[in-house]
C-alpha cells in the first residue's frame, strides 16, 4: 500500500469514528447541535489539512479544496444560529454538501483525463454521496438528538465512500 492510500484509508477510518461517536453522543444526553456542528467540521477541517500536508508531494490537491469547503461549513456554522432553526443546519449541510461535490467532480474530472478507470467508482461514490446528503438535510427537521444521529449516520457513510478509492487502488496494485 502506498503513503497516499494508507493516508486516505486513515481519513475514511476517521470518517467513520467521528460518526460513530455522533451516533452515541445522544445516549448520554449530549444534545447541543450548534457545538456539536462546530466541533465537527473544526475536526474535518484539520483531518483534511493535515491529509493534504502529508500527501502534497501526489500533487492531490483534493484535500486542500476538502479544507476550504469544510473551513467554509466551519464559518458559516459559527456565525448562523441552527438551535431553534433547523433549515438553517439544513442549508450549512447543503452548502458544504455541494462544495464537497465540486471538489469530488474535479477529481473525476482529473481521472477521466487520464484515462484512469478510478474515474467511474469516484462516479458511483459522488452520486450516492449527493443522495445521502440530500436525505441527510431533508431529515434535520426534528429535535436535536434526531439530528445529531442524522449528521452522524451521514459522516458514517461519508466515511465509508472514502473507504472505496484507497482499497480498490490497493487491491488494483496487488492484484
Amino acid at each position: 500500500m502506498q503513503k497516499k492510500q494508507k493516508i486516505d484509508t486513515i481519513v475514511a477510518l476517521l470518517l467513520i469514528f467521528i460518526g460513530i461517536i455522533l451516533l452515541i453522543l445522544p445516549v448520554f444526553k449530549i444534545s447541543n447541535i450548534k457545538f456539536l456542528n462546530i466541533i465537527v467540521f473544526s475536526l474535518y477541517s484539520i483531518i483534511t489539512l493535515v491529509q493534504f500536508i502529508l500527501t502534497k508531494k501526489s500533487k492531490d490537491y483534493e484535500g486542500l479544496h476538502t479544507f476550504i469547503a469544510s473551513l467554509i461549513a466551519l464559518i458559516v456554522s459559527i456565525f448562523v444560529k441552527v438551535d431553534n432553526n433547523p433549515r438553517n443546519l439544513a442549508m450549512i449541510m447543503m452548502l458544504w454538501i455541494t462544495l464537497m461535490s465540486l471538489t469530488k467532480l474535479k477529481k473525476i474530472d482529473y481521472y477521466h483525463d487520464r484515462r484512469d478507470r478510478m474515474w467511474k467508482l469516484n462516479l458511483f461514490c459522488l452520486i450516492l454521496f449527493i443522495i445521502t446528503g440530500i436525505l441527510a438535510s431533508l431529515n434535520l427537521a426534528y429535535s436535536s438528538t434526531v439530528q445529531i444521529i442524522v449528521i452522524g449516520f451521514f459522516m458514517l457513510i461519508h466515511g465509508i465512500l472514502e473507504l472505496f478509492e484507497p482499497i480498490v487502488k490497493t487491491l488494483i496494485a496487488h492484484s
